[in-house]
Protein backbone atom coordinates (compact mmCIF):
# COMPACT_ATOMS: atom_id res chain seq x y z
CA UNK A 1 0.00 0.00 0.00
CA UNK A 2 2.99 2.11 0.60
CA UNK A 3 4.49 1.38 -2.73
CA UNK A 4 0.99 2.30 -4.38
CA UNK A 5 0.61 5.64 -2.32
CA UNK A 6 4.77 6.68 -3.62
CA UNK A 7 3.47 5.87 -7.14
CA UNK A 8 0.73 8.12 -6.53
CA UNK A 9 2.95 10.80 -5.06
CA UNK A 10 5.31 10.47 -8.07
CA UNK A 11 2.64 10.82 -10.80
CA UNK A 12 0.97 13.33 -9.32
CA UNK A 13 3.99 15.49 -8.52
CA UNK A 14 5.09 14.52 -12.23
CA UNK A 15 1.34 15.73 -13.47
CA UNK A 16 1.85 19.03 -11.61
CA UNK A 17 5.25 19.59 -13.19
CA UNK A 18 3.49 19.37 -16.09
CA UNK A 19 1.03 22.06 -15.98
CA UNK A 20 4.35 23.97 -14.63
CA UNK A 21 5.78 23.52 -18.48
CA UNK A 22 2.66 24.30 -19.95
CA UNK A 23 2.26 27.76 -17.79
CA UNK A 24 6.23 28.33 -18.95
CA UNK A 25 5.22 27.77 -22.59
CA UNK A 26 2.24 30.27 -22.67
CA UNK A 27 3.67 32.59 -21.15
CA UNK A 28 6.54 32.88 -23.72
CA UNK A 29 4.00 32.59 -26.66
CA UNK A 30 2.01 35.76 -25.29
CA UNK A 31 5.37 37.92 -24.62
CA UNK A 32 6.39 36.96 -28.67
CA UNK A 33 2.97 37.68 -29.49
CA UNK A 34 2.18 41.50 -28.22
CA UNK A 35 6.25 41.78 -28.92
CA UNK A 36 7.78 41.79 -25.90
CA UNK A 37 10.89 39.36 -26.89
CA UNK A 38 13.90 41.49 -27.12
CA UNK A 39 13.17 43.34 -24.01
CA UNK A 40 12.03 40.13 -21.56
CA UNK A 41 13.94 36.76 -22.42
CA UNK A 42 17.48 37.16 -21.12
CA UNK A 43 16.36 39.50 -18.42
CA UNK A 44 15.39 39.84 -14.83
CA UNK A 45 11.73 40.06 -15.98
CA UNK A 46 11.52 36.97 -17.62
CA UNK A 47 13.15 35.20 -14.60
CA UNK A 48 11.28 36.66 -11.83
CA UNK A 49 7.83 35.41 -14.08
CA UNK A 50 9.10 31.99 -14.42
CA UNK A 51 9.92 31.58 -11.18
CA UNK A 52 6.27 33.00 -10.00
CA UNK A 53 4.45 30.27 -12.85
CA UNK A 54 6.78 27.44 -10.81
CA UNK A 55 5.49 27.97 -7.70
CA UNK A 56 1.90 29.25 -8.44
CA UNK A 57 0.86 26.19 -10.84
CA UNK A 58 2.36 23.45 -9.41
CA UNK A 59 0.74 24.77 -6.02
CA UNK A 60 -3.03 25.50 -7.64
CA UNK A 61 -2.72 22.07 -10.09
CA UNK A 62 -2.36 20.39 -6.03
CA UNK A 63 -4.97 22.71 -4.59
CA UNK A 64 -7.68 22.37 -7.57
CA UNK A 65 -6.66 18.47 -8.21
CA UNK A 66 -5.20 18.91 -11.76
CA UNK A 67 -2.54 16.69 -10.83
CA UNK A 68 -4.56 13.74 -9.46
CA UNK A 69 -5.57 11.12 -11.85
CA UNK A 70 -9.52 10.40 -11.74
CA UNK A 71 -10.78 7.51 -13.24
CA UNK A 72 -14.66 8.50 -13.93
CA UNK A 73 -13.62 12.85 -13.92
CA UNK A 74 -15.65 13.93 -16.60
CA UNK A 75 -14.20 16.59 -19.58
CA UNK A 76 -16.24 19.29 -18.47
CA UNK A 77 -14.89 19.00 -15.42
CA UNK A 78 -11.25 19.28 -16.23
CA UNK A 79 -11.77 22.18 -18.42
CA UNK A 80 -13.68 24.24 -15.31
CA UNK A 81 -10.24 23.54 -13.75
CA UNK A 82 -8.39 24.65 -16.32
CA UNK A 83 -10.00 27.93 -16.25
CA UNK A 84 -9.90 28.20 -12.29
CA UNK A 85 -6.14 27.66 -12.44
CA UNK A 86 -5.37 29.78 -15.31
CA UNK A 87 -7.35 33.11 -14.31
CA UNK A 88 -6.49 32.62 -11.03
CA UNK A 89 -2.91 32.09 -11.71
CA UNK A 90 -2.95 34.98 -13.76
CA UNK A 91 -4.22 37.10 -10.96
CA UNK A 92 -1.04 35.82 -8.94
CA UNK A 93 0.88 36.90 -11.62
CA UNK A 94 -0.73 40.10 -12.10
CA UNK A 95 0.21 41.10 -8.46
CA UNK A 96 3.57 40.55 -9.21
CA UNK A 97 3.82 42.59 -12.34
CA UNK A 98 2.44 45.18 -9.87
CA UNK A 99 4.80 44.35 -7.48
CA UNK A 100 8.03 44.66 -9.54
CA UNK A 101 6.77 46.91 -11.53
CA UNK A 102 6.67 45.13 -14.80
CA UNK A 103 3.67 47.74 -16.28
CA UNK A 104 4.98 47.49 -20.39
CA UNK A 105 3.39 44.28 -19.56
CA UNK A 106 -0.31 45.26 -19.29
CA UNK A 107 -3.68 43.99 -19.04
CA UNK A 108 -4.00 42.34 -22.01
CA UNK A 109 -1.34 40.16 -22.62
CA UNK A 110 -2.12 38.82 -19.13
CA UNK A 111 -5.64 37.93 -20.20
CA UNK A 112 -4.25 36.29 -23.57
CA UNK A 113 -2.26 34.32 -21.44
CA UNK A 114 -4.65 32.69 -19.15
CA UNK A 115 -6.52 31.98 -22.29
CA UNK A 116 -3.69 30.13 -24.21
CA UNK A 117 -2.59 28.55 -20.71
CA UNK A 118 -6.30 27.27 -20.45
CA UNK A 119 -6.46 25.96 -23.91
CA UNK A 120 -3.13 24.54 -23.82
CA UNK A 121 -3.39 22.90 -20.19
CA UNK A 122 -7.31 21.41 -21.18
CA UNK A 123 -5.67 19.96 -24.35
CA UNK A 124 -2.44 18.18 -22.49
CA UNK A 125 -4.82 16.82 -19.82
CA UNK A 126 -7.49 15.77 -22.36
CA UNK A 127 -4.66 13.49 -24.20
CA UNK A 128 -3.36 12.66 -21.45
CA UNK A 129 -6.63 11.06 -20.17
CA UNK A 130 -7.80 10.01 -23.56
CA UNK A 131 -4.46 7.57 -23.44
CA UNK A 132 -5.39 6.42 -19.79
CA UNK A 133 -9.30 5.61 -20.98
CA UNK A 134 -7.85 3.87 -23.71
CA UNK A 135 -5.79 1.50 -21.91
CA UNK A 136 -8.25 0.52 -19.48
CA UNK A 137 -11.14 -0.14 -22.18
CA UNK A 138 -8.32 -2.40 -23.48
CA UNK A 139 -8.14 -4.06 -20.36
CA UNK A 140 -4.86 -2.10 -18.77
CA UNK A 141 -4.74 -0.62 -15.39
CA UNK A 142 -7.68 -2.25 -13.98
CA UNK A 143 -8.66 -2.39 -9.71
CA UNK A 144 -10.89 -4.95 -9.11
CA UNK A 145 -13.68 -4.16 -6.69
CA UNK A 146 -16.19 -5.70 -4.20
CA UNK A 147 -19.81 -3.97 -4.10
CA UNK A 148 -21.84 -4.57 -0.95
CA UNK A 149 -25.18 -3.09 -1.09
CA UNK A 150 -28.70 -3.16 -1.67
CA UNK A 151 -31.11 -2.24 -4.45
CA UNK A 152 -30.11 1.17 -4.58
CA UNK A 153 -26.61 0.35 -5.76
CA UNK A 154 -27.99 -1.18 -9.14
CA UNK A 155 -27.80 2.16 -10.85
CA UNK A 156 -24.41 2.07 -9.30
CA UNK A 157 -23.13 -1.07 -10.94
CA UNK A 158 -24.57 -0.33 -14.49
CA UNK A 159 -22.27 2.65 -14.60
CA UNK A 160 -19.53 0.60 -13.81
CA UNK A 161 -20.86 -1.65 -16.62
CA UNK A 162 -21.39 1.16 -19.19
CA UNK A 163 -17.79 2.98 -18.28
CA UNK A 164 -15.25 0.48 -19.18
CA UNK A 165 -12.73 3.54 -19.90
CA UNK A 166 -13.48 4.02 -16.15
CA UNK A 167 -11.34 0.74 -15.15
CA UNK A 168 -13.51 -0.95 -12.68
CA UNK A 169 -14.14 -5.06 -12.71
CA UNK A 170 -16.27 -5.86 -9.98
CA UNK A 171 -15.57 -9.77 -8.69
CA UNK A 172 -18.41 -9.91 -6.46
CA UNK A 173 -21.28 -8.55 -5.33
CA UNK A 174 -23.00 -9.28 -1.87
CA UNK A 175 -26.51 -8.82 -1.98
CA UNK A 176 -28.90 -7.08 0.38
CA UNK A 177 -31.61 -6.86 -1.61
CA UNK A 178 -32.88 -8.10 -5.13
CA UNK A 179 -29.52 -7.36 -7.10
CA UNK A 180 -29.25 -11.11 -8.14
CA UNK A 181 -31.94 -10.95 -11.01
CA UNK A 182 -30.58 -8.12 -12.65
CA UNK A 183 -26.80 -9.28 -12.67
CA UNK A 184 -26.34 -13.04 -11.33
CA UNK A 185 -25.06 -13.48 -15.10
CA UNK A 186 -22.68 -11.11 -15.31
CA UNK A 187 -20.79 -11.19 -11.60
CA UNK A 188 -20.72 -13.59 -9.19
CA UNK A 189 -23.87 -12.12 -6.57
CA UNK A 190 -23.64 -13.64 -2.65
CA UNK A 191 -26.01 -13.37 -0.59
CA UNK A 192 -25.45 -10.89 2.63
CA UNK A 193 -26.30 -13.89 4.69
CA UNK A 194 -23.88 -16.24 3.94
CA UNK A 195 -20.83 -14.57 3.18
CA UNK A 196 -17.25 -13.69 5.04
CA UNK A 197 -16.39 -10.56 4.95
CA UNK A 198 -13.17 -10.76 5.86
CA UNK A 199 -12.81 -13.63 3.76
CA UNK A 200 -13.72 -12.12 0.47
CA UNK A 201 -11.74 -9.26 1.05
CA UNK A 202 -8.38 -11.46 1.16
CA UNK A 203 -9.33 -14.31 -1.60
CA UNK A 204 -10.41 -12.42 -4.41
CA UNK A 205 -7.34 -10.04 -4.79
CA UNK A 206 -9.41 -6.95 -4.10
CA UNK A 207 -8.45 -3.37 -4.68
CA UNK A 208 -11.48 -1.33 -3.09
CA UNK A 209 -14.72 -2.23 -1.24
CA UNK A 210 -17.36 -0.37 -2.11
CA UNK A 211 -20.71 -0.50 0.13
CA UNK A 212 -23.80 1.48 -1.41
CA UNK A 213 -27.11 0.86 0.42
CA UNK A 214 -29.76 3.44 1.09
CA UNK A 215 -29.93 2.54 4.88
CA UNK A 216 -26.17 1.85 6.04
CA UNK A 217 -25.97 -0.35 8.56
CA UNK A 218 -23.62 0.72 11.41
CA UNK A 219 -22.17 -2.59 12.60
CA UNK A 220 -21.36 -3.88 9.13
CA UNK A 221 -19.61 -0.33 8.45
CA UNK A 222 -17.40 -0.77 11.74
CA UNK A 223 -16.55 -4.14 10.19
CA UNK A 224 -15.74 -3.02 7.00
CA UNK A 225 -13.71 -0.18 7.99
CA UNK A 226 -11.34 -2.08 10.25
CA UNK A 227 -11.09 -5.19 7.60
CA UNK A 228 -10.24 -3.42 4.82
CA UNK A 229 -7.69 -0.67 6.71
CA UNK A 230 -6.05 -3.88 7.83
CA UNK A 231 -5.27 -5.49 5.15
CA UNK A 232 -4.79 -1.91 3.45
CA UNK A 233 -7.80 -2.27 0.76
CA UNK A 234 -9.17 0.91 -0.51
CA UNK A 235 -12.94 1.44 1.50
CA UNK A 236 -15.58 3.57 -0.06
CA UNK A 237 -18.93 4.33 0.52
CA UNK A 238 -22.66 5.80 -0.71
CA UNK A 239 -25.74 6.90 1.10
CA UNK A 240 -27.96 9.30 0.47
CA UNK A 241 -28.16 9.89 4.30
CA UNK A 242 -24.65 10.39 4.41
CA UNK A 243 -24.06 12.68 1.38
CA UNK A 244 -26.99 14.63 3.50
CA UNK A 245 -24.65 14.84 6.66
CA UNK A 246 -21.72 15.91 4.85
CA UNK A 247 -23.25 18.72 2.37
CA UNK A 248 -26.05 20.41 5.22
CA UNK A 249 -24.85 20.16 8.68
CA UNK A 250 -23.43 22.80 10.51
CA UNK A 251 -23.03 24.15 13.89
CA UNK A 252 -25.48 27.37 14.29
CA UNK A 253 -25.01 29.55 17.44
CA UNK A 254 -27.89 31.15 19.10
CA UNK A 255 -25.77 33.52 21.32
CA UNK A 256 -23.34 31.01 23.07
CA UNK A 257 -25.78 27.98 22.66
CA UNK A 258 -25.08 25.60 20.00
CA UNK A 259 -27.46 24.39 17.71
CA UNK A 260 -26.56 20.85 15.26
CA UNK A 261 -28.50 22.65 12.19
CA UNK A 262 -29.73 20.32 8.93
CA UNK A 263 -30.25 22.63 5.90
CA UNK A 264 -32.08 21.03 2.46
CA UNK A 265 -30.65 24.01 0.22
CA UNK A 266 -27.03 25.32 -0.39
CA UNK A 267 -25.80 28.12 2.16
CA UNK A 268 -22.31 28.86 0.38
CA UNK A 269 -22.94 32.92 0.98
CA UNK A 270 -20.43 33.77 -1.34
CA UNK A 271 -21.02 30.64 -3.65
CA UNK A 272 -24.27 31.64 -4.35
CA UNK A 273 -23.97 35.52 -4.92
CA UNK A 274 -21.13 35.07 -7.83
CA UNK A 275 -23.93 32.58 -9.19
CA UNK A 276 -26.39 35.94 -9.04
CA UNK A 277 -23.60 37.70 -10.98
CA UNK A 278 -22.98 34.82 -13.05
CA UNK A 279 -26.73 34.96 -14.01
CA UNK A 280 -27.15 38.71 -13.98
CA UNK A 281 -24.19 39.21 -16.39
CA UNK A 282 -25.18 36.02 -18.33
CA UNK A 283 -28.60 36.93 -18.72
CA UNK A 284 -27.69 40.22 -20.38
CA UNK A 285 -25.14 39.06 -22.68
CA UNK A 286 -27.57 36.11 -23.68
CA UNK A 287 -29.85 39.34 -24.83
CA UNK A 288 -27.70 41.31 -26.33
CA UNK A 289 -25.88 39.34 -28.20
CA UNK A 290 -28.52 36.94 -29.44
CA UNK A 291 -31.09 39.95 -29.70
CA UNK A 292 -30.59 39.35 -33.88
CA UNK A 293 -31.84 35.47 -33.39
CA UNK A 294 -34.71 36.90 -30.96
CA UNK A 295 -36.27 38.64 -34.10
CA UNK A 296 -35.49 36.32 -36.79
CA UNK A 297 -37.01 33.82 -34.59
CA UNK A 298 -40.26 36.24 -33.84
CA UNK A 299 -40.08 36.89 -37.86
CA UNK A 300 -40.75 32.85 -38.70
CA UNK A 301 -43.23 32.67 -35.54
CA UNK A 302 -45.40 35.37 -37.10
CA UNK A 303 -45.15 34.16 -40.67
CA UNK A 304 -46.27 30.60 -39.11
CA UNK A 305 -49.22 30.88 -37.62
CA UNK A 306 -51.25 33.52 -35.86
CA UNK A 307 -51.07 34.86 -32.45
CA UNK A 308 -48.19 36.56 -30.34
CA UNK A 309 -45.01 35.55 -30.72
CA UNK A 310 -44.38 35.24 -26.82
CA UNK A 311 -46.10 32.70 -24.75
CA UNK A 312 -46.30 34.10 -21.02
CA UNK A 313 -47.72 31.42 -18.27
CA UNK A 314 -47.80 31.43 -14.96
CA UNK A 315 -45.13 29.14 -13.04
CA UNK A 316 -44.10 28.75 -9.07
CA UNK A 317 -40.99 29.43 -7.93
CA UNK A 318 -39.05 29.42 -4.86
CA UNK A 319 -41.14 28.42 -1.91
CA UNK A 320 -44.22 28.70 -3.98
CA UNK A 321 -43.81 32.25 -5.49
CA UNK A 322 -45.35 32.53 -8.56
CA UNK A 323 -43.99 34.61 -11.67
CA UNK A 324 -44.52 34.78 -15.27
CA UNK A 325 -42.40 33.20 -17.41
CA UNK A 326 -42.26 33.67 -21.02
CA UNK A 327 -41.50 31.52 -24.27
CA UNK A 328 -41.32 31.58 -27.97
CA UNK A 329 -44.76 30.58 -28.66
CA UNK A 330 -44.42 27.12 -29.62
CA UNK A 331 -48.76 26.28 -30.34
CA UNK A 332 -51.70 27.09 -31.36
CA UNK A 333 -53.32 30.22 -29.42
CA UNK A 334 -55.96 27.50 -28.27
CA UNK A 335 -53.20 24.88 -27.23
CA UNK A 336 -54.34 25.27 -23.43
CA UNK A 337 -58.13 24.87 -24.39
CA UNK A 338 -57.43 21.50 -26.36
CA UNK A 339 -55.26 19.95 -23.94
CA UNK A 340 -58.08 18.28 -22.09
CA UNK A 341 -59.25 16.08 -25.31
CA UNK A 342 -55.55 15.33 -25.59
CA UNK A 343 -54.93 14.10 -21.77
CA UNK A 344 -55.89 10.40 -22.58
CA UNK A 345 -52.46 10.55 -24.75
CA UNK A 346 -50.33 11.65 -22.11
CA UNK A 347 -46.90 9.60 -21.59
CA UNK A 348 -45.65 11.21 -18.74
CA UNK A 349 -46.41 9.75 -15.31
CA UNK A 350 -47.92 11.95 -12.34
CA UNK A 351 -49.03 15.76 -12.95
CA UNK A 352 -47.04 16.63 -16.10
CA UNK A 353 -48.13 16.39 -19.93
CA UNK A 354 -45.96 15.28 -22.62
CA UNK A 355 -47.01 13.78 -26.07
CA UNK A 356 -45.40 12.44 -28.96
CA UNK A 357 -46.51 14.28 -32.20
CA UNK A 358 -48.42 16.87 -30.51
CA UNK A 359 -51.09 18.06 -32.69
CA UNK A 360 -50.71 21.55 -30.95
CA UNK A 361 -47.25 22.52 -31.75
CA UNK A 362 -46.81 24.59 -35.31
CA UNK A 363 -44.15 23.63 -37.64
CA UNK A 364 -41.79 25.83 -36.55
CA UNK A 365 -42.56 25.53 -32.97
CA UNK A 366 -41.41 21.70 -33.48
CA UNK A 367 -38.06 23.03 -34.74
CA UNK A 368 -37.81 25.46 -31.61
CA UNK A 369 -38.31 22.62 -28.92
CA UNK A 370 -35.68 20.23 -31.03
CA UNK A 371 -33.13 23.05 -30.48
CA UNK A 372 -34.30 24.50 -27.23
CA UNK A 373 -34.49 27.70 -29.16
CA UNK A 374 -38.30 28.25 -27.49
CA UNK A 375 -36.60 28.69 -24.06
CA UNK A 376 -34.60 31.71 -25.20
CA UNK A 377 -36.96 33.89 -23.15
CA UNK A 378 -36.20 33.10 -20.36
CA UNK A 379 -33.42 34.87 -19.83
CA UNK A 380 -35.42 37.86 -19.34
CA UNK A 381 -36.76 35.95 -16.32
CA UNK A 382 -33.17 35.26 -15.63
CA UNK A 383 -32.22 38.99 -15.53
CA UNK A 384 -35.22 40.23 -13.73
CA UNK A 385 -34.56 37.52 -11.38
CA UNK A 386 -37.04 35.50 -10.99
CA UNK A 387 -35.23 32.54 -12.28
CA UNK A 388 -31.27 31.49 -12.50
CA UNK A 389 -29.53 29.53 -15.54
CA UNK A 390 -29.16 26.56 -13.70
CA UNK A 391 -32.08 25.01 -11.26
CA UNK A 392 -35.07 22.94 -11.52
CA UNK A 393 -37.65 23.86 -13.71
CA UNK A 394 -40.07 26.08 -12.80
CA UNK A 395 -43.79 23.92 -12.76
CA UNK A 396 -47.23 24.98 -13.32
CA UNK A 397 -49.08 26.08 -10.31
CA UNK A 398 -51.74 22.76 -11.28
CA UNK A 399 -48.96 20.15 -11.09
CA UNK A 400 -48.01 21.49 -7.59
CA UNK A 401 -51.23 21.11 -5.95
CA UNK A 402 -50.47 17.58 -7.39
CA UNK A 403 -46.92 16.67 -5.70
CA UNK A 404 -46.34 14.36 -2.89
CA UNK A 405 -44.84 15.95 -0.15
CA UNK A 406 -41.18 15.33 -0.11
CA UNK A 407 -41.59 16.46 -3.88
CA UNK A 408 -42.18 19.97 -2.43
CA UNK A 409 -38.62 20.69 -1.51
CA UNK A 410 -37.70 21.09 -4.88
CA UNK A 411 -39.18 24.54 -4.69
CA UNK A 412 -36.28 25.71 -2.16
CA UNK A 413 -33.98 26.47 -4.86
CA UNK A 414 -34.60 29.20 -7.42
CA UNK A 415 -35.65 27.28 -10.71
CA UNK A 416 -33.51 27.58 -14.05
CA UNK A 417 -33.85 27.53 -17.82
CA UNK A 418 -31.69 24.13 -17.52
CA UNK A 419 -31.10 21.34 -15.34
CA UNK A 420 -30.36 18.17 -14.99
CA UNK A 421 -33.20 16.68 -16.56
CA UNK A 422 -32.94 18.37 -19.39
CA UNK A 423 -29.43 17.28 -20.18
CA UNK A 424 -30.25 13.62 -19.28
CA UNK A 425 -29.49 11.51 -22.69
CA UNK A 426 -33.04 9.18 -21.73
CA UNK A 427 -34.58 13.05 -20.58
CA UNK A 428 -38.15 12.03 -23.31
CA UNK A 429 -38.15 8.77 -21.42
CA UNK A 430 -37.77 9.42 -18.06
CA UNK A 431 -40.66 9.26 -15.04
CA UNK A 432 -41.82 11.94 -13.27
CA UNK A 433 -40.81 10.59 -10.38
CA UNK A 434 -37.23 10.31 -11.28
CA UNK A 435 -37.23 13.65 -12.54
CA UNK A 436 -38.05 15.17 -9.00
CA UNK A 437 -35.18 12.34 -7.63
CA UNK A 438 -32.66 14.19 -9.59
CA UNK A 439 -33.66 18.00 -8.91
CA UNK A 440 -33.32 17.30 -5.28
CA UNK A 441 -29.62 15.38 -6.04
CA UNK A 442 -28.79 18.40 -8.03
CA UNK A 443 -30.08 20.67 -5.09
CA UNK A 444 -28.11 18.51 -2.50
CA UNK A 445 -24.70 18.23 -4.34
CA UNK A 446 -25.11 22.04 -6.07
CA UNK A 447 -21.70 23.89 -6.87
CA UNK A 448 -20.59 26.55 -9.21
CA UNK A 449 -18.76 23.35 -10.79
CA UNK A 450 -21.68 21.56 -10.77
CA UNK A 451 -23.46 24.46 -12.68
CA UNK A 452 -20.68 25.17 -15.41
CA UNK A 453 -20.96 21.49 -15.82
CA UNK A 454 -24.46 21.77 -17.11
CA UNK A 455 -24.18 24.16 -18.76
CA UNK A 456 -21.78 22.73 -21.10
CA UNK A 457 -23.87 19.68 -21.56
CA UNK A 458 -26.94 21.67 -22.29
CA UNK A 459 -24.73 23.10 -25.50
CA UNK A 460 -24.52 20.03 -26.67
CA UNK A 461 -28.08 18.81 -26.39
CA UNK A 462 -29.03 21.67 -27.90
CA UNK A 463 -26.93 20.98 -30.92
CA UNK A 464 -27.96 17.62 -30.57
CA UNK A 465 -31.39 18.51 -31.63
CA UNK A 466 -33.41 15.86 -29.76
CA UNK A 467 -35.86 17.24 -27.75
CA UNK A 468 -39.63 17.04 -28.33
Amino acid sequence: MSMLKEKEHFVRSLLGFLDVVVGWIALNYSMNFFGFSERFYGSNDYLILNICILAVWFYLSKLLRLSEIYRSRPYSVILFNCLGLSFLGSGIIGLAIFAFRLDYIGMMPLIFFALINSFLMFISKGIIFSLLKYFRRNGKNYRYIVIIGDNSAASFIRQIIKNKEWGYRIVAIVDGGSLRQEFNSLFPVISSSDVNLDELITGKSVDEVIYCTERPDMKVLEELTFSCSEVGVIFRMYSPFFNMLTNRMHLHYFNTTPMLTFSNVPEDYVSLQVKRLIDFLGSFSVIVLLSPVFVFIAILIKMSSKGPVFFKQKRVGVRGRKFWVYKFRTMVTNAEALRAKLERHNEMDGPVFKMTNDPRITPIGRFLRKTSLDELPQFFNVFLGDMSIVGPRPPIPSEVSKYERWQLRRLSMKPGITCVWQISPSRNDISFEEWMRMDLEYIDNWSLKHDFVIILKTIRTMLRADGK
